[in-house]
């Protein structure tokens, strides 16, 4: 799995793990998941799904999704991915 470093609210760097990228073209935006290694409830991988920019090469910064319909549209996106 590939790493890549984020840059937190706070400032400072985390490095993560890269589990997938991908566009949503009608929106013109790009997204992530991530994972930090931690495990949730019953021993399953939490993983993070955010919208990301590169602020500069190789540094990501991510975006929250707060947008109800944005995130619908994420949704689709990840079961397209699932069952490819």
């Amino acid at each position: 799995m590939n790493k890549i470093s984020i840059k937190n609210m706070d400032g400072t760097m985390e490095q993560v793990d890269l589990v997938n990228a991908f566009k949503i073209k009608n929106l013109d935006k790009k997204f992530v998941i991530l994972s930090k290694g931690e495990v949730a409830a019953e021993g399953v991988s939490k993983i993070y799904i955010s919208e990301y920019v590169e602020s500069e090469p190789g540094v990501y910064n991510l975006i929250g999704i707060t947008d109800d319909t944005v995130w619908e549209k994420v949704k689709e996106a990840l079961k397209e991915i699932v069952e490819s």
